[in-house]
């Protein structure tokens, strides 16, 4: 068991970098690269092939946010594809 000061020391991060392979260099920074690798499309939508950062929770905000990014484009793609078989034809 954790004690809250623990907790707040060393946050766990494991949930913000699910799908990412996570990296550090030998000069500190900390690296991400989504898993599967991107799609053209994808890259097309701004989403980065690779993440860098100079913390573990400043890599974990940006992870979050590219995954988050990742699931709207997947999610156009899909509404995209649904309401152009909905449509009537002319």
């Amino acid at each position: 068991m954790t004690t809250a000061r623990e907790a707040l020391s060393d946050p766990d991060l494991r949930g913000a970098f699910r799908r990412f392979y996570v990296w550090r260099t030998p000069d500190g920074l900390w690296h991400a690269k989504p898993l599967p690798k991107l799609s053209e499309g994808e890259i097309a939508y701004q989403i980065l092939p690779e993440l860098v950062a100079e913390t573990p929770i400043q890599l974990a905000y940006r992870c979050t946010w590219q995954r988050s990014r990742r699931k709207v484009y997947r999610y156009l793609q899909k509404y995209e594809v649904r309401s152009a078989a909905l449509e009537p034809a002319p």
